[in-house]
């Protein structure tokens, strides 16, 4: 990875750690007021499983930004035909798309061997910590998604040069 990639990375994940932190304190606000009104229906587990989708989702996205900084930094040497610049960004274009199901296939999966291994553990509170499982994972899988379709190219390479 070149320099300026390697500077687009840093800057695209910090902006997004910090955007995951806002989000989570968002999430835990959430979970404090519904611990108030519903809590014996909530598994206690749940902040747990909170700190690990926070964990977790910021190491996913490191990987996902690494191809996303590639893509993003490309720029087609001048001296090839339209045709080679245009095989050149779209075999970049498939390493991002193939990395990020693959991190994303990885999640789902694992995330689906920690619901088994907790209902396998603890029958009694299943119920109130697949619904939370449920409401964390779908909430995050918006944020992530919101955040990695939102245009930044304008803005970082201005911040970059």
């Amino acid at each position: 990875m070149d320099i300026s990639a390697n500077k687009m990375l840093q800057k695209l994940y910090f902006r997004y750690l910090r955007n995951l932190l806002i989000f989570s304190i968002l999430v835990i606000l959430l979970y404090i007021g519904l611990r108030f009104c519903i809590g014996e229906y909530l598994s206690d587990n749940l902040p747990f499983l909170l700190i690990g989708f926070i964990v977790f989702t910021a190491l996913t996205h490191l990987i996902i930004a690494q191809a996303d900084a590639l893509r993003l930094t490309f720029r087609p040497d001048d001296s090839l035909s339209k045709e080679d610049r245009m095989k050149a960004f779209a075999s970049i274009e498939r390493k991002f798309i193939s990395r990020y199901m693959l991190v994303t296939g990885i999640k789902l999966l694992t995330f689906l061997l920690v619901l088994v291994l907790y209902a396998f553990f603890n029958k009694e509170d299943i119920f109130g910590f697949a619904i939370g499982f449920f409401v964390i994972y779908l909430l995050y899988s918006v944020f992530e998604i919101i955040q990695i379709r939102r245009p930044v190219v304008g803005k970082i390479t201005k911040e970059t040069e």
